[in-house]
């Protein structure tokens, strides 16, 4: 198992074999988290709110144009629950 130092600042440096494997590149995110005594990174992805909209809504007409058998209002509403479930912890089924 690597180790990493603790240099100034608090910061490390993740050893390259686990940052290929991520796909990590000097100026990704990660998310930090403690348990127990362990320390947890997960890689995130930042997006502007707007962008994100925009994205959503690109995704949503790609599905609604090959699912004719759902309407949009049912789409939208379905959406909307996975991200709130996501949002909140919980799996949506």
């Amino acid at each position: 198992m690597p180790l990493v130092k603790i240099i100034r600042h608090g910061q490390i440096t993740l050893p390259a074999k686990f940052r290929k494997a991520l796909g990590l590149r000097e100026g990704d995110y990660l998310e930090v988290e403690m348990e127990r005594d362990r320390i947890i990174l997960k890689p995130k992805v930042i997006l502007d709110r707007e962008e994100a909209i925009k994205k959503l809504h690109e995704l949503m007409d790609k599905v609604q144009a090959r699912n004719t058998d759902f309407s949009e209002e049912e789409v939208e509403r379905d959406v909307a629950e996975a991200i709130q479930a996501v949002r909140h912890g919980k799996p949506h089924v």
